[in-house]
């Protein structure tokens, strides 16, 4: 449909799409973690956000991809809880139960400086896909974490582009136009906030885990994290792919011993 507009209003078009989440109904598994979270609120970029928080301990925070919601996280979260640690998580802005129709990694990076500020005793930061590359910029713009687990994370620009591209059916000048957006809205060269950039930045432990199976952000992805900083620890898990790792047993289970790990 796109290819049938004139270019500047296909471009206005696609960058309100690329700004857009498309919300998934809830899961049971999820519905079930939110009888047992306690909910409060956060303020983070201006805007308010649905949190949650379940178990006692030392702090595990839990940063959701675009599209997504904290109750993808509900194994995550009941391991977390059962090894002794407090999940905490938040749906950002124009995701699950908050508030708003659109948003951008930025509210990302703020809403996980707003939780991890609440923190008495963080341990680490979990992220999947868009969350883990917004963990990885907030890093680089000064945040401090104490460990991070990057679950499924889009590395490469170009192909984050090539990829939304390819779901609208649009031409390819609309990579340049969403770039320019991003200079003109936000003040940032969009390619300086892909994780290929950001993660330099990262002095932490790192744990980067990617399904050999995931067919939204391919595994290359990760080869194009370790080629910018090899230092770090990697999962490869066979048959799984984008969203099915967040419920892998042996997945969590390596999870939750990077953590423990001092």
């Amino acid at each position: 449909m796109c290819s049938f507009l004139l270019p500047s209003l296909a471009t206005k078009w696609a960058i309100k799409l690329f700004l857009t989440p498309q919300n998934a109904p809830y899961t049971n598994r999820g519905l079930k973690l939110l009888e047992k979270v306690e909910k409060f609120e956060i303020e983070a970029n201006g805007k308010k956000m649905v949190a949650y928080k379940m178990g006692a301990g030392p702090e595990v925070i839990c940063l959701h991809g675009w599209a997504g919601k904290s109750t993808q996280f509900a194994s995550i979260a009941d391991a977390l809880v059962e090894a002794g640690y407090t999940f905490i998580s938040v749906d950002v802005w124009a995701h699950g139960k908050s508030e708003g129709k659109m948003a951008s990694t930025f509210d990302f990076a703020a809403a996980i400086k707003e939780l991890l500020a609440r923190c008495r005793n963080p341990q680490a930061v979990i992220g999947h896909s868009l969350g883990a590359a917004s963990i990885s910029l907030a890093v680089h713009d000064g945040l401090q974490i104490p460990k991070f687990i990057a679950m499924g994370a889009p590395t490469i620009g170009n192909d984050i582009l090539d990829s939304f591209r390819a779901i609208i059916h649009a031409p390819s000048y609309i990579n340049q136009g969403i770039k320019d957006a991003c200079l003109k809205m936000y003040g940032r060269e969009f390619d300086e906030l892909t994780m290929t950039h950001t993660i330099k930045s990262v002095k932490c432990p790192i744990l980067a885990i990617h399904g050999e199976d995931d067919f939204d952000v391919r595994i290359f992805h990760l080869d194009a994290l370790i080629k910018a900083k090899p230092e770090i620890e990697t999962l490869r898990v066979k048959g799984l792919g984008h969203r099915r790792i967040l419920k892998d047993k042996k997945t969590i289970d390596r999870i939750i011993e990077f953590i423990a790990v001092n």
